[in-house]
């Protein structure tokens, strides 16, 4: 596998062994950052399901600040930690071995720092874990900062029934990959999470 563009441009680092981990491909990752463009630099990036770490290695050779790869796979958090190395992104990279789900539930952003997520869950989740997906995304749109991005990507399941507010989101097809991405801050969003950050407690929750 290799770096497509920016400061790391053209080198290599491992992929998968097997077919266990399914790395986003060339063609998307190139297809994805063209959509993203400028935007990316100087963002913190988290790399959810991040596999082989492409996605956030990709980024921070872009010009990322920093990125955090959340993998609960042991296997696949070496690799990560041996792709991190191999780029000598250490300084500017961090690998948690986590689940994503309940990495998300606990995860505040730091100062308002807009934040640009990928998630690459495996196919499989959005047939037999799709409630937990979408409750994933519903978080984070929740939770992530204005002029924060949010990048899902699957097989062909990127609908109304797993995307929360559709319209919100440029969908592409790649062969027989879906990308869809969200740019957060547009007045809906920031409203939403305004009201939601001053909606008072329930009357039988805890309160102060």
């Amino acid at each position: 596998m290799r770096i497509i563009a920016g400061q790391r441009r053209g080198h290599k680092f491992d992929g998968p062994k097997g077919k266990a981990t399914r790395p986003t491909s060339d063609l998307v990752r190139e297809s994805l950052f063209n959509i993203l463009g400028d935007s990316i630099e100087g963002l913190l990036v988290i790399d959810l399901f991040a596999g082989t770490g492409a996605v956030g290695l990709e980024a921070l050779s872009r010009g990322a600040s920093h990125a955090i790869f959340v993998e609960r796979n042991r296997e696949n958090v070496a690799l990560i930690y041996r792709n991190v190395a191999t780029l000598r992104y250490e300084d500017r990279g961090r690998v948690l071995t986590a689940d994503a789900y309940r990495w998300v539930r606990g995860f505040e952003p730091i100062d308002d720092e807009p934040t640009a997520v990928f998630l690459d869950p495996p196919y499989q989740e959005f047939e037999k874990h799709a409630d937990k997906v979408i409750q994933l995304l519903e978080d984070l749109i929740r939770k992530l900062p204005a002029r924060s991005i949010l990048v899902v990507e699957s097989r062909g399941d990127l609908d109304e029934a797993v995307l929360p507010d559709l319209e919100r989101w440029d969908v592409r097809q790649y062969g027989g990959t879906q990308v869809a991405v969200r740019f957060l801050g547009q007045d809906a969003d920031a409203s939403a999470n305004t009201e939601a950050d001053q909606a008072p407690p329930p009357l039988d929750g805890p309160v102060g």
